[in-house]
């Protein structure tokens, strides 16, 4: 799926394209889209590949990521399932960037809290936010292949408009 969106919030419009890719779920593409929202400010590269600047020699890259002012990653961000084992790899080599998580529930996220309790050390740092129950469904159910968003995002709350459909929602740190 591709999907094709303009976004007015706080004050600013851009328009992105996401392309999912081949393994993508519709979900993972809504994610990727609540995270471009959420951190518009910081104007994150959808697509950090390897041509990216700050993760050139990386071997694997996030799904979002907003640089730094000296071009560094700044903000390294990863929607839905992803491995810990790169997670650890990330937090090793990333000291000093902010780490987030998108989940689509709070059950999710806190089942992947542990997980990285476990398995990760420090894990502490990486922060994991997670749609309250219910919301995710309206959410991905709202997005369409032209969409339009409209309205505010700051730290983890949402008060917007997805293609007609009012949100007002504050992500729950797990």
């Amino acid at each position: 799926m591709t999907v094709r969106c303009e976004l007015n919030i706080n004050g600013g419009t851009r328009r992105i394209l996401l392309v999912a890719k081949e393994e993508e779920t519709i979900e993972h593409v809504a994610l990727r889209l609540a995270a471009a929202i959420l951190f518009f400010d910081q104007e994150p590269a959808l697509e950090a590949g390897p041509r990216h600047p700050a993760v050139v020699d990386f071997g694997f890259f996030p799904d979002l990521l907003a640089a730094d002012e000296a071009g560094a990653v700044g903000i390294w961000i990863e929607c839905g399932n992803v491995a810990t084992n790169k997670l650890a790899k990330v937090a090793r080599r990333l000291r000093g960037a902010r780490m987030v998580v998108l989940k689509e529930s709070p059950e999710d996220g806190r089942r992947f809290r542990e997980v990285i309790k476990k398995e990760i050390p420090k894990g502490e740092k990486i922060e994991i936010w997670a749609w309250p129950k219910g919301e995710f469904i309206k959410w991905a159910n709202a997005l369409r292949e032209s969409s339009h968003v409209y309205g505010e995002a700051s730290g983890r709350s949402l008060n917007l408009v997805l293609n007609e459909v009012p949100f007002c929602v504050d992500l729950i740190s797990c």
